[in-house]
């Protein structure tokens, strides 16, 4: 039977998009999602997976470094 990892801690979407000044639009655009996406994490309506979360992670810890190589900065 295999076991279940341990959840990750989900990164704060709206604390990273604030570090960067980011409207949600912005956001969305630059991290590649549509703003109803965007909207439904930072309302906890839904949870970032696979790719978006670990772009999300890094970002939480880096947003800076993130931004400049998405081309935003």
């Amino acid at each position: 039977m295999k076991e279940k990892q341990p959840r990750l801690l989900e990164p704060d979407v709206k604390a990273i998009r604030y570090k960067l000044k980011q409207s949600q639009s912005e956001f969305a655009l630059m991290i590649g999602v549509s703003v109803s996406t965007l909207q439904g994490w930072e309302e906890g309506k839904r949870q970032p997976e696979g790719p978006a979360q670990a772009l999300l992670r890094v970002a939480a810890k880096n947003p800076k470094i993130v931004a400049k190589a998405l081309g935003r900065a």
